[in-house]
């Protein structure tokens, strides 16, 4: 049975709206109110993203095994945010928070799948959730304390962050500054490397050669909000890196779920 008299292509929508287009349910009822003049109320909205999150369940597994099975993934961790976690306020409208913790969301990004994952910790266990307890790729990610359950040889600092670092020391009055202005100036040399192989210019052993001496969010009501806008993040961001269209996937993801078929599948193409 269908969760409402909506059909799949503007449930879709709804969905789309909620993640490729992040907007809050007052912000989606006044534009399909103003833009399609469809009424919906916002307990209707949180109705069919729910609905869409079930949906989803069986094609996010399938993404989240196969971003696993990957060489190299980069992870982001975000108080409620490639691994990355990034953090916001998550409430227990659904009795799912009764702490009131802070929710975390996590980010696993590989060549071709994005997953999020919502949590509420910024441990080593939710990064093992995230990643599996028998990932053998490499993964790239700052230098939090929770990836140190990692061995040496599986990790990659980001980049982004290392830079951010040395740039900082760098600044600095003291004699530290040139330290730091040294150590900036042979990352440069490294890129300008990296992306003279990149180019064709020279061969992965040559590059060795050179390089020897010198890795978005609002609060939510609730666990499953925090888990619906993960699957519909993780849907949005996957489909763009593969170049396919969302609206169609979330309307055939409704179809299948409510009226049978075959589940549509986040995972690229052989």
């Amino acid at each position: 049975m269908e969760a409402t008299s909506y059909g799949p292509k503007l449930s879709a929508l709804v969905g789309l709206l909620g993640s490729a287009f992040p907007l809050s349910f007052s912000k989606t009822q006044a534009l399909l109110d103003q833009l399609l003049g469809v009424e919906i109320s916002c307990g209707t909205i949180a109705t069919i993203r729910q609905a869409l999150s079930a949906a989803l369940e069986q094609p996010i597994n399938q993404a989240i095994a196969f971003a696993r099975q990957q060489p190299v993934d980069y992870v982001v961790d975000e108080v409620l945010r490639a691994a990355v976690e990034t953090g916001a306020p998550t409430g227990n409208a659904d009795g799912g928070n009764p702490d009131g913790k802070r929710g975390w969301q996590w980010v696993m990004v590989t060549a071709m799948v994005t997953v999020f994952m919502q949590g509420l910790s910024r441990s080593t266990a939710a990064a093992i959730d995230l990643l599996g307890d028998a990932f053998g790729g490499i993964v790239v990610s700052d230098r939090f304390s929770v990836y140190n359950y990692f061995p040496l040889e599986q990790r990659q600092l980001c980049w982004a962050h290392v830079i951010r670092d040395l740039t900082a020391i760098a600044e600095r009055q003291v004699a530290s500054g040139e330290i730091g202005a040294e150590l900036l100036a042979l990352q440069q040399q490294l890129f300008a490397q990296w992306h003279r192989y990149k180019d064709g210019t020279i061969d992965w052993p040559t590059l060795q050669q050179a390089c020897g001496p010198s890795k978005i969010s609002h609060g939510v009501l609730s666990r499953q909000g925090a888990i619906c806008r993960s699957r519909l993040l993780t849907v949005t961001i996957t489909l763009r890196q593969q170049g396919r269209n969302t609206w169609d996937f979330l309307e055939q993801a409704w179809i299948t779920h409510h009226r049978g078929g075959v589940m549509p599948s986040l995972l690229p193409d052989p």
